[in-house]
């Protein structure tokens, strides 16, 4: 199985389809406690006519999984340099597009364009949004929250964030107990991290502004997500310019895999009209 070496030694797990195709290369960003495997029906169609790559984010899939769990280190930094990393060992030149699936892997994707801003040929968002939950921390303060706080999710936060935290933070600090198990670190100490994580992610979202996106953006959301509710994806689509919006019925947060033809459907011919 491939794998290369991160800058910390640890060994990540990639795959990479038609390295010789003329056509442009495609990389696919998968979640939070996800894996590449993930985009494997997405895979099946792309790799007859493009060159795609995947990998699986240090602590996913089949790459290392350190023992010691940082529970507020945000990861999508170490992914973006890995990511950064990766195309390098495969001599990945010119223009790319990229794929990112959920909160995790579409806000990577949506930075990875703040970054090199000239090399993003496309940039599709699957089942995504504007938050940033790249921690530990942040994921369970998260998925705490009912769907109705997701669907209006700026407007609950400007108004209640101190209330929903105060209702979440026993709960998030019960999830995190087996992580904490061995780390010398006192309840106020803890409920700090707690309250730094998320009051930095409710910072980061007022403040974020998508609109440097200026390549050909695709952003689908599924009428069923939960997760990711298609509310979010709307907003993206308002503050990208050059974006369009699908919305998938009968698919939830995971509707590449579950109505994959459609979604499979929507994004070939989105990247075939950019030739």
């Amino acid at each position: 199985m491939p794998y290369f070496k991160n800058r910390e030694g640890y060994k990540l797990y990639y795959e990479e389809y038609n390295p010789n195709s003329k056509h442009c290369t495609v990389i696919l960003l998968h979640g939070f406690a996800s894996s590449g495997f993930f985009f494997k029906e997405q895979i099946k169609v792309l790799k007859d006519f493009y060159r795609v790559i995947c990998f699986d984010a240090l602590g996913h899939g089949k790459s290392d999984h350190p023992q010691e769990i940082n529970i507020s280190k945000n990861i999508r930094h170490d992914i973006i340099r890995d990511l950064e990393d990766l195309l390098g060992y495969l001599d990945v030149q010119g223009n790319y597009g990229i794929i990112g699936h959920s909160l995790v892997g579409g806000m990577i994707a949506q930075l990875i364009c703040k970054k090199h801003l000239e090399d993003v040929k496309f940039l599709i968002l699957l089942n995504s949004g504007y938050i940033n939950t790249d921690n530990v921390i942040r994921n369970i303060f998260y998925n705490l929250l009912p769907y109705m706080i997701r669907m209006n999710f700026l407007d609950f936060v400007n108004n209640s964030v101190v209330k929903i935290l105060d209702k979440t933070k026993p709960y998030i600090i019960k999830a995190l107990s087996n992580s904490i198990y061995h780390l010398p670190i006192s309840q106020d100490e803890l409920e700090m991290r707690i309250e730094e994580q998320i009051f930095g992610m409710i910072n980061e979202i007022k403040h974020y502004d998508p609109s440097y996106i200026k390549c050909p953006t695709l952003i689908i959301a599924g009428r069923l997500d939960n997760f990711a509710p298609e509310q979010m994806a709307e907003e993206l689509h308002k503050k990208i310019p050059h974006s369009r919006l699908e919305i998938i019925d009968m698919a939830g947060h995971f509707g590449p895999s579950q109505r994959e033809d459609l979604y499979n459907e929507v994004i070939c011919d989105f990247i075939k009209s950019l030739k």
